[in-house]
């Protein structure tokens, strides 16, 4: 094997989903003729040293490592162990936490030889190519990793992005089986990146770094071809679109979805699907376009209902565009998943109550769908490489800084006051409304505690 690569991410005993980072990545490198396998840990249900020992059997010559905010802390467990345990091959690590933190992985964890920085497929197979079949050739000229050249931490300049995602074969589908046996759908992607510039999204960030168009997208046959194939084998015809941002606004967005829907009725390819999109690419005309091809819920990022927060997250997007969004979907019955943040740094107590106004009234007129929900996120989350995390820096207004702690600030008092009594009244309000669901999970949540450690016993005879 030459390179084994595992997702660590965090094990959860209700939902499980493919990693499509490291499936793309198994593709690609088998398409150039090296030999990769992938590991999932969070899937298999593996504890770190699980892992350890199965790679170890493996004997890899070597080991990449997709590491994420939150799943960090067990990928730099595994590489720690991995080395403890006598492995002697190259580990690499990638993904959007080791991309904006490679210098100080580089510096702080001597196990780790390379890190991948952003799009991996390209940078990976090169550097395989470097360590496997011409040992001993440069390795300055790859773009997009950092190393160690003796004591100095070099980082080579930033490879430009993937212009055409139709040189990419189809992603792996080793664990969909077992996604779906767990009754979850399958993720398809058929764009990359994003073309919003909103300062919270380490997407933006990640695509940004690189030269070449941000948002990029597959051809639709190529599209429509994977979905074909994956209603053959597995039989299945409900999808998510993994896309961080599926439509373009404008004539060009408009062509593409128009596209789309005359491939799958050209085929008649029955399938049902959800995607995400932004408020502003959410027209009646597109909707119904897809509606009729199957389309059925939509993750829609609304973020806010507080105008200055919009322009302070530049989101680029009106209230009543978002409004206008979700009275369109709702008339269409679409179901929709509406996320929003409640609170950043300068958010006040009375902005705090005008939300909640606007979520009751929203809910309560436009959400009668049991699969119709309003993700809330209490307070924005600060990812290193955002636009917000430099302004918060550069204000002084981060409690933490640090890249495995994360990065905190300060709300206004009663703002943060608020929000914490918002959070227990949501856990009231579960336990009061839907005892039985609750009771329901954590029974699910103590029969898997009960399953792991059952595991771990055998394991460890």
């Amino acid at each position: 094997m030459d390179i084994l690569l595992i997702n660590p991410g965090k094990i959860r005993h209700d939902y499980i989903t493919e990693h499509l980072g490291i499936a793309s990545l198994k593709s690609f490198v088998n398409s150039r003729r090296f030999k990769a396998e992938t590991l999932d840990m969070e899937i298999e249900s593996l504890s770190v040293s699980e892992a350890i020992a199965f790679t170890l059997s493996c004997t890899p010559k070597t080991v990449g490592i997709s590491l994420l905010d939150d799943s960090k802390n067990r990928g730099l467990r595994l590489i720690s162990g991995l080395r403890n345990a006598g492995y002697k091959g190259y580990i690499l690590v990638g993904g959007y936490f080791a991309t904006f933190s490679a210098l100080e992985l580089l510096r702080d964890y001597p196990e780790i030889d390379f890190v991948v920085r952003g799009e991996g497929e390209l940078t990976l197979t090169e550097l395989l190519q470097r360590l496997i079949r011409q040992k001993g050739l440069s390795i300055a000229e790859i773009r997009g990793i950092s190393y160690r050249d003796q004591i100095r931490i070099v980082q080579n300049p930033d490879r430009p992005l993937i212009a055409d995602l139709d040189i990419l074969p189809p992603v792996d589908r080793k664990y969909s089986k077992t996604v779906l046996n767990h009754g979850s759908a399958l993720r398809v992607f058929g764009t990359r990146g994003c073309w919003g510039q909103c300062t919270f999204c380490d997407i933006v960030a990640l695509y940004g770094q690189s030269s070449g168009k941000a948002w990029r997208s597959r051809s639709i046959v190529k599209l429509v071809d994977e979905l074909e194939q994956l209603v053959k084998d597995f039989d299945t015809r409900y999808f998510v679109f993994n896309d961080d941002q599926f439509l373009l606004r404008g004539t060009k967005g408009r062509d593409r979805v128009i596209e789309f829907v005359a491939e799958l009725k050209r085929r008649h390819l029955r399938i049902e699907f959800e995607l995400m999109c932004r408020a502003d690419t959410v027209q009646r005309d597109i909707m119904k376009e897809l509606q009729s091809v199957g389309l059925k819920r939509i993750f829609i990022g609304l973020e806010s209902f507080d105008p200055k927060q919009l322009e302070r997250f530049k989101k680029r997007v009106s209230v009543r565009q978002n409004l206008k969004a979700l009275i369109t979907l709702y008339q269409l019955k679409i179901d929709v998943v509406a996320s929003v943040i409640l609170a950043d740094a300068f958010t006040t107590f009375g902005d705090i109550v005008k939300q909640f106004m606007f979520l009751f009234t929203l809910k309560r007129r436009y959400f009668n769908s049991p699969k119709c929900e309003i993700s809330i996120n209490p307070k924005i989350e600060i990812y290193r490489g955002s636009a917000i995390y430099r302004e918060y820096k550069q204000r002084g207004l981060l409690t933490t800084d640090h890249y495995l702690q994360g990065y905190e600030y300060k709300l206004k008092f009663w703002t943060g006051f608020r929000l914490r009594l918002f959070s227990w009244e949501a856990k009231l309000g579960r336990l009061l409304l839907r005892p039985g669901d609750l009771f329901k999970k954590y029974m699910t949540a103590i029969r898997w505690s009960v399953g792991q450690l059952k595991n771990y016993l055998v394991f460890q005879r």
